[in-house]
């Protein structure tokens, strides 16, 4: 498990994860972009809802 770069909780992700994916904190909502795998690292993804932008 890593952590959430919004809210600090522990994110479940899986084994084969792969940089680009997208994963959700189930705590706070946020859209996370995994940018790294060993050792796994997180970033708030720049499109999220969560940052209040809208989408097209």
């Amino acid at each position: 498990m890593t952590e959430c770069v919004e809210c600090g909780a522990d994110v479940a992700l899986h084994e084969d994860l792969e940089a680009g994916e997208i994963v959700d904190c189930a705590t706070c909502g946020a859209e996370l972009e995994v940018v790294g795998t060993d050792p796994v690292a997180l970033e708030t993804r720049p499109n999220s809802k969560k940052t209040g932008v809208s989408e097209p």
